[in-house]
């Protein structure tokens, strides 16, 4: 309830004051804004708790020739549930983020959106491959019984813990999308490992003996993902926001402020892991093992609410998203004075975006597209619509009540375009 607490607080304070939906479209409902990052925050806990184990067991326990020892094989026991939560946490969270794509809720999603979703955007590929990695890493950790095998796990479990770096997130709208997808994904398999190797040396370190040793094979480990972790957070966000001079502008606004908090949290949990090696080292290897796992409980505390503001940073526009949208469509031309912001705002997630969207009004352009890249259309009337190039170079029929994705022009240019139903429907593609 306190995790929850924190991540929503600081959703409103990463939203500045914004509302979620916006104005004259639909919204897939308060119930969808709210539980979509507790169940991300969910998913991340056993994402972690699934490294955590799958780590103990592989390098932080003693392994023989013979097999894992009967801790390492309550850690890859307890590993497979993990992953079980990780699965279902994945595919609840692709279900509300269709909801919230669409703008509509959960009951009234088609299929036809959700085969669109699956088969043709980043976040959709993105759970799908994660569903179908972690139910893997499940029925394989509940049978594993040698080192080699948890070993190979791991690898697995970080592989899915990547997948949505690389495919949806803020990291694929920044201008060097390799430099800050490369970046946030090194962050995210530091903290992955560091803070579930020590929650798995909390739930699963129960003799003093062997709490002992994988704790002296986890300090480096721990005293290595600190750095990188730092050093990669600082990068991926100077990426994502467009440099450093962005990096600092960025501190007046609801976004900065998660970003001082969550580095904050981080010099917190380098100077425990300090009196960790100062305190409750020297205790633990003089076989006193109470006073590192009291200690150890705090700092995974304290890990939980960082990982709560990241997932609260992650569902934060970055400065520069919000004033774009503020520009209207998106488009390169900047409103005109006294004018309101365009109300496709609200449904622009970064890379996850509606590119354009119908109502009963106008179109709604996101903003300027990749070249040759697939563009999301949904159509939130119950009228048929199209988008019809000037030059002929797309013409696709959008139902009503529907989602669907076309291919963008190959070469860069300005490509306007009509709806053949309604000629009061008019706007332009930017294709970069």
């Amino acid at each position: 309830m306190a995790l929850t607490a924190l991540l929503l607080g600081a959703i409103e304070l990463g939203r500045d004051g914004s509302a979620a939906g916006s104005p004259g479209l639909a919204g897939a409902g308060q119930l969808v804004e709210w539980s979509l990052p507790v169940v991300t925050l969910a998913g991340r806990i056993a994402a972690v708790g699934t490294i955590g184990t799958l780590l103990f067991a592989a390098v932080l326990l003693p392994g023989g020739r013979v097999g894992l020892s009967s801790a390492g094989r309550r850690a890859t026991v307890a590993a497979s549930w993990w992953a079980v939560g990780w699965a279902a946490a994945t595919a609840l969270g692709a279900v509300l983020t269709l909801s919230r794509l669409v703008g509509a809720p959960p009951t009234a999603l088609t299929w036809s959106a959700v085969r669109v979703f699956v088969g043709d955007t980043g976040a959709g590929r993105a759970a799908l491959l994660v569903v179908a990695l972690t139910a893997v890493l499940a029925f394989g950790a509940r049978r594993c019984s040698r080192p080699v095998v948890a070993r190979i796990l791991l690898a697995g479990a970080l592989v899915a813990l990547i997948v949505p770096v690389v495919l949806t997130g803020h990291s694929s709208g920044a201008g060097d999308h390799a430099l800050a997808a490369t970046t946030l994904a090194v962050h995210v398999v530091a903290a992955g490992v560091w803070v579930g190797g020590l929650l798995a040396l909390v739930a699963h370190g129960r003799r003093s003996g062997e709490l002992a040793g994988a704790v002296a094979r986890f300090s480096p480990i721990a005293l290595l993902c600190l750095l990188v972790t730092a050093l990669s957070g600082v990068v991926a966000a100077g990426a994502v926001l467009g440099g450093a001079a962005a990096l600092l502008g960025a501190l007046d606004s609801g976004y900065g402020w998660l970003l001082v908090a969550k580095t904050a949290a981080l010099v917190v949990l380098g100077l425990l892991g300090w009196q960790h090696r100062r305190r409750t080292l020297p205790r633990l290897h003089a076989g006193e093992p109470g006073s590192f796992r009291r200690f150890a409980a705090v700092e995974v505390l304290v890990m939980l609410a960082t990982l709560a503001l990241a997932v609260a940073l992650a569902s934060s526009p970055p400065p520069q998203s919000a004033a774009a949208a503020a520009t209207g469509s998106g488009s390169p031309v900047a409103a005109a004075p006294g004018t309101a912001a365009d109300p496709m705002a609200g449904h622009d997630h970064g890379e996850l975006s509606v590119a354009v969207l119908i109502d009963g009004e106008r179109f709604h352009v996101a903003g300027p597209v990749a070249a040759g890249s697939r563009v999301t259309v949904h159509n939130s009337t119950v009228q048929e619509g199209t988008i019809t190039a000037a030059d002929g170079s797309f013409d696709v029929v959008v139902p009503g009540r529907s989602l669907i994705t076309f291919l963008a022009p190959a070469e860069p240019g300005t490509y306007p375009f009509t709806n053949r139903h309604s000629t009061t429907f008019g706007d332009v593609l930017v294709v970069e």
